[in-house]
Order: C-alpha cells, then sequence, then structure tokens
C-alpha cells in the first residue's frame, strides 16, 4: 500500500477511474448493479452449498442440480458481473515499481493505451463468446448434467460481462484523456 493510498483528515480519497460526466455516471450505476448482481450470486452459492452439504452429510439425501447450477450460472456470474466494477475502482494488476517510477503524464499516456488495447481484448473476447452463444442457440444445444437448459442461457453471461468490461474500459480511457487535458491546460 503506498502512502497516497491513505485517508488523510482533509484530503478527499482516490477518485475512481472513469468520466466526469453523464456517461461517467450512467456507467457506475451500471457497473455497480452488476456487482450487486455478482454479490447476490455468490449469496447464493453459499447458502445452496450449505444446504447440499447439510442434506448430504446430515440427511444423506442430496440436493439435485446445486452443483449444476453453481457452475453454470452462478460462477460465471460472480466472475463476469464484478470485472467492470474492479476496473471502476483502478484494482487491477500493475507492475507499481515500474509504473510509479514514470512522471505522471506518461502514466496517464500509458493508461490510455493499455485500457484501449484491453478493450479491443475484451472486445474480441465478447465476439467469440457471443458467436458461441448464438450458436449454441441456434442448434439447440442444452446442458449435460444435473440441470437441463438450454446451453444458451449460461453462454450468454460472458459476453455481457465482457460488453460491460469494453464499456468501462473506453469510459476509463476518455476519462484519463480528460484529466491529462486538464493537467495539460493548467501546465500552460
Amino acid at each position: 500500500m503506498r502512502p497516497d493510498d491513505l485517508d488523510a483528515p482533509g484530503v478527499a480519497p482516490p477518485s475512481k477511474a472513469g468520466l466526469d460526466a453523464p456517461l461517467g455516471r450512467a456507467m457506475d450505476r451500471l457497473d455497480t448493479w452488476a456487482n450487486w448482481l455478482s454479490r447476490a450470486a455468490m449469496t447464493i452459492m453459499l447458502a445452496l452449498i450449505l444446504v447440499q452439504v447439510f442434506t448430504r452429510y446430515i440427511l444423506n439425501d442430496p440436493i439435485e442440480g446445486v452443483m449444476g447450477a453453481t457452475e453454470l450460472y452462478l460462477m460465471p456470474i460472480i466472475v463476469f458481473g464484478s470485472l467492470s466494477y474492479l476496473e471502476m475502482h483502478n484494482g487491477h494488476v500493475r507492475v507499481g515499481i515500474l509504473f510509479d517510477s514514470l512522471p505522471q503524464r506518461v502514466r496517464a499516456g500509458l493508461d490510455v493505451i493499455l485500457r484501449l488495447a484491453a478493450a479491443a481484448f475484451f472486445a474480441l473476447v465478447c465476439y467469440g463468446a457471443a458467436r458461441e452463444a448464438l450458436k449454441a442457440w441456434s442448434f439447440g444445444y442444452r446442458t449435460s448434467g444435473d440441470i437441463d437448459a438450454p446451453l444458451v442461457t449460461t453462454l450468454v453471461i460472458a459476453p455481457i460481462g465482457c460488453l460491460l468490461l469494453v464499456l468501462r474500459l473506453v469510459v476509463n480511457a476518455a476519462g484519463d484523456v480528460q484529466r491529462l487535458r486538464r493537467a495539460t491546460d493548467r501546465t500552460v
């Protein structure tokens, strides 16, 4: 943890990444909603597994479908529902020693480049995952195992989460450009 990460008296905590505009605030609400959905999925998964353990080991009569629901629906919602929220709060991994030693303007410029590169990558992931979901829907594929449901119901989670992440990365890159311009205007 760096010293500037701590909340000093009279100093505002570090702001979230993104635009200081209606689009940025709308994206914040969308990301927060997706994160709450992710948290709800985690809570439901915890409850289901606790009930599963109780019924399996105490009552010797396990509930069917708990593992299938966890694997097919809850885990993907937990992962893909929280990715964009994590990016909203700059919770990604960086090489701090190298990145923190760079000048502020260079870091801001690198942030823009890296966010746009990540947005392009996740746009490709979104495209591939959406194609798989459409293929499963058009061919009528079904899940195997405990739960018998259309496979598209689980495959659609990944492209939605990746799309949210792409939008967040673009909004954050625009916010970085906005802050970079403000810093440049003050120095001129």
